[in-house]
């Protein structure tokens, strides 16, 4: 058996050491070559080390697990200190156990069983495991047993079927709508989409303080069964408070907050179901049905004529448009979303009104501006013979451009538009002119 009882309803706590080691050993989820895990890694809330070593015990020895021990803090003390204490051993086990130390001393790595041999005279040594999923390679009959057994306690789970000892939990139906409840408070899918963590504050028995009788980590691994998510990675955090006299800084003597973190994936199947559930929540913000035809809109349970006079309105003109755009439909339009593009219409429509303005002005100006040419290029010469120099030089600088002197003969040309109205001087009416064979000429 790899699971105490698959009959008897777990803690999260108990349940996230069995789920934490299947991950990495049967599924090598995240993990990177030869990276290490201590033994605090599969426990949350205030596990003692002890306690997560006991539970994965059965599964690590099922898969005869080696590890590494990390030479840390005070190491050579306690494993001094463990060899005298292994003095007090029969001949037998005195054997056995110094030779598991000569083993770890020369930097060995160690089976599961020595080191359960070896934590009667060095309980420390839990903080020195360090496990090396990417080179363990599992047998595919050990790998049947493992999945069997957790398929078995998530079915028992998703049917009602385990028996609770000491704590009342929510039926699988009540967990289910307790994890939509956490998903909708935050807006989770409207702000991140399908792909997201939800995070918890969880007491020393890793239950969420918020909701004691909701199982957040049992409920989505049981969702990913079922296929309605995918379980990318559950962990636990801490977050220490602030120095009582410096903010900047925390302080690592109190008691930090715990946290249970778990990122998942929603399929398409859970997302149908949490629109549903949204929209049977909160009816008032959603369209129900539009005719088209008629220009009603079912909104709320009531019907809602837009039309005015039987002509198309601003409110007609947007909805039509919102829902020829794709992956919008009907239902999915809340208020909010209307009222936002009615708003974007409005300032569009503001904005061309005020472009047709611009454009009609425009307009009276090219006019205006066209006859004040024309007048300057029928008088030109009068104009120009009448003025004073200063006012000749500021006449030929606005009609002339790169105007040079080569060997005293004065080269330019001229500007737009009187560059056009000069070549059309020979054709009064505007029309091109034409050759010999009264083919029209540019």
């Amino acid at each position: 058996m790899i699971i105490d009882n698959i009959d008897k309803h777990l803690t999260d706590k108990d349940f996230f050491v069995y789920a934490k080691f299947f991950d990495l050993f049967i599924e090598k989820k995240g993990i990177e070559d030869k990276e290490n895990f201590p033994l605090r890694y599969f426990g949350i809330g205030s596990s003692e080390d002890g306690e997560v070593f006991n539970n994965l015990f059965m599964s690590a020895q099922l898969l005869e697990i080696s590890v590494d021990i990390e030479k840390g803090y005070d190491f050579k003390k306690q494993i001094e200190k463990a060899k005298e204490e292994i003095k007090q051993k029969s001949e037998k086990e005195q054997k056995k156990l110094l030779k598991i130390t000569k083993k770890i001393q020369g930097g060995k790595r160690i089976k599961i069983t020595e080191v359960a041999d070896i934590s009667w005279v060095w309980y420390e040594i839990y903080n020195h495991i360090r496990f090396v999923p990417s080179e363990c390679k599992i047998p595919k009959e050990i790998e049947k047993v493992f999945r069997s057994e957790l398929n078995k306690y998530l079915d028992n789970l998703i049917d009602d079927n385990l028996s609770i000892t000491r704590n009342n939990y929510y039926k699988f139906e009540t967990q289910k709508k307790a994890l939509i409840t956490l998903i909708e408070k935050d807006n989770k899918i409207s702000l991140y989409g399908n792909n997201f963590i939800i995070k918890e504050r969880i007491n020393n028995e890793g239950i969420l303080m918020k909701i004691p009788d909701f199982c957040l980590i049992q409920i989505v691994y049981a969702l990913q069964k079922l296929g309605y998510l995918k379980v990318l990675d559950v962990w636990e955090s801490r977050e220490y408070p602030k120095d009582s006299f410096d903010r900047e800084r925390v302080d690592f003597n109190k008691e930090p907050a715990k946290y249970i973190n778990t990122n998942i994936i929603l399929e398409d199947v859970f997302m149908d179901e949490l629109n549903d559930s949204f929209k049977e929540k909160n009816p008032k913000v959603y369209f129900e049905k539009y005719d088209d035809k008629k220009k009603v809109l079912r909104f709320a349970g009531k019907n809602i004529t837009l039309a005015k006079k039987g002509k198309d309105t601003d409110a007609i003109r947007l909805l039509e448009t919102l829902l020829k755009e794709p992956e919008i439909e009907l239902w999915s339009i809340t208020k909010e979303m209307y009222d936002r593009k009615m708003k974007e219409y409005k300032e569009q429509q503001y904005d061309l009104g005020v472009r047709k303005d611009e454009l009609t002005r425009a307009d009276e100006n090219y006019y205006l501006v066209a006859k004040l040419v024309l007048n300057l290029a029928k008088n030109a010469e009068e104009i120009f013979e009448s003025s004073e120099i200063e006012e000749k030089n500021q006449l030929l600088k606005f009609i002339l451009q790169n105007s040079t002197v080569n060997r005293k003969k004065p080269e330019f040309s001229m500007r737009e538009p009187f560059k056009t109205v000069a070549e059309y001087s020979g054709c009064p009416i505007g029309l091109r002119r034409q050759d010999s064979n009264l083919r029209q000429i540019d």
